[in-house]
């Protein structure tokens, strides 16, 4: 890692610790789903949402060996059951980076871990350039798409689940209704007929909440993220809760995700950013 993001890492992880005792203060105690996103593994950029594949391999193994690790298609069913005696957890790839088949497919399949990635389908044909912050694609491997044939074998091993992340991953808020509907729609159709899978599951790009009506025509769940765990008397299906994971939450943070600590440090970080606009 450069040394400019060995310092950011260990001054996010600063913020983290110091907000550890009220973000892990009034958390939920009654057993529900977290859902984990993931966006690149092994690429090198040495950036928040790039984990090391060994940092990768040990949350896995720890997902496996301590918790009740589900495909999110079963988590969401036996949440809207209400038949929970115990956490569940679920995996979640966005944006669809060749990394998930590269690195991160190796993993899961050799522990026998689900998870499902959400793709969005321009990138995935090349009509959208990668969904990634400008300037962030200047380090590390090249941000490239899975390919079709990576996403059918991965889901012939029924190991992976396929979900919509829209055609351009624009964010919805900043889309007309007519267009909404156009991502919407047509993201499901190429991923129908590219794969053959009836898909339901939908994540907003950016976790931007938009056009709920719209989605809701389209696709049964749709998945945001605000880093709480999910509950069956709560349950919104057009607004799930995900918990993103970084690379400066090492084991440590982690674990204390999968305990219900609350994400503070994100707002934190929206707050200190909405003061620089």
């Amino acid at each position: 890692m450069r040394p400019r993001a060995f310092a950011v890492s260990w001054a996010k992880k600063g913020v983290k610790l110091a907000l550890l005792g009220p973000a892990m203060w009034g958390r939920e105690r009654e057993p529900g789903l977290f859902v984990l996103i993931y966006h690149r593994v092994g690429a090198g950029q040495g950036r928040e949402m790039d984990l090391p594949v060994r940092r990768f391999a040990s949350q896995m193994k720890a997902l496996r060996d301590g918790s009740d690790v589900v495909a999110l298609a079963e988590g969401l069913a036996r949440l809207e059951e209400g038949r929970l005696t115990r956490d569940l957890v679920a995996v979640t790839f966005d944006d669809g980076y060749r990394e998930v088949y590269t690195q991160a497919w190796p993993v899961m399949r050799d522990l026998q871990v689900p998870a499902s990635v959400f793709l969005p389908t321009g990138f995935m044909q090349g009509s959208s350039p990668a969904p990634i912050r400008e300037g962030a694609a200047a380090r590390g491997a090249e941000p490239l798409p899975l390919t079709w044939d990576q996403v059918g074998e991965m889901s012939s091993a029924g190991l992976l689940s396929i979900g919509s992340h829209s055609i351009s991953h624009t964010d919805y808020d900043l889309l007309s209704r007519d267009a909404a509907e156009d991502e919407s729609a047509g993201s499901r159709d190429v991923l129908r007929s590219r794969t053959g899978a009836d898909v339901d599951l939908f994540a907003y790009p950016r976790a931007v909440v938009a056009h709920e009506d719209v989605v809701a025509s389209h696709y049964r769940f749709a998945l945001a993220a605000d880093g709480t765990k999910n509950l069956p008397q709560s349950l919104s299906p057009l607004r799930l809760t995900r918990t993103p994971v970084r690379e400066s939450d090492g084991m440590f943070f982690f674990r204390r995700r999968l305990q219900g600590m609350r994400p503070m440090e994100d707002r934190l970080y929206a707050w200190l950013r909405g003061l620089r606009a």
